[in-house]
């Protein structure tokens, strides 16, 4: 059994030869499939390829996960919405962009903004990281006694750093509080992306 740190899936593989695939954060049967006729002796992380390979009577076997393909089986033969979307939120993987968008659309068109903005910040490949967005969080209500959707969207974002256009704005608008403390606290940080 080996574990694949950035893909965050398990790789169990049996002494018949067959190959098992875990999510590490559920535990979901991501696949399984017989590989090898020959019994596997060991196997190691294969980093480059974040996989594994495994050894038998002189053989070596190379397997890995591809990227592109593994959140579409997901949705198409597991049927599993939800896999799909944490998955490709965690490894940044393509594939679940719809779910992204729509599930982002209905949030905010129902009022749930605080999920929302943790949608679009998740996004993977910053999907969602759009003028469009920050926009319509600049627009979006603050609930009584909260933070307003923008501040909920930057204070999740600067886990991070920010690209050139977030940059921008979230700088105009600590700025105009007159807290330039802050920013310069953040470009010390690399939180913020010159321009």
């Amino acid at each position: 059994m080996q574990a694949s740190k950035k893909r965050g899936i398990v790789y169990l593989v049996t002494k018949y030869g067959f190959i098992h695939l875990y999510n590490l954060e559920s535990g979901a049967c991501v696949y399984m499939n017989r590989i090898f006729c020959e019994t596997i002796f060991v196997t190691v992380e294969h980093e480059a390829t974040n996989g594994i390979i495994g050894i038998n009577k002189g053989q070596v076997l190379s397997v890995n996960v591809d990227g592109q393909t593994i959140i579409p089986y997901i949705l198409t033969t597991l049927n599993d919405t939800e896999l799909a979307f944490k998955l490709a939120s965690r490894v940044n993987l393509p594939g679940a962009d719809d779910l992204y968008i729509k599930q982002y659309q209905q949030l905010f068109r129902s009022g749930q903004y605080g999920e929302a903005v943790k949608v679009a910040a998740n996004s993977p490949r910053g999907i969602l990281r759009t003028v469009q967005v920050i926009e319509s969080f600049k627009t979006a209500p603050a609930p009584p006694g909260g933070l307003s959707p923008i501040l909920q969207y930057f204070g999740i974002l600067l886990k991070g750093e920010l690209d050139h256009l977030e940059s921008v704005e979230l700088a105009r608008s600590v700025l105009q509080q007159g807290r330039k403390q802050l920013l310069e606290k953040w470009l010390k940080d690399n939180k913020l992306t010159c321009s």
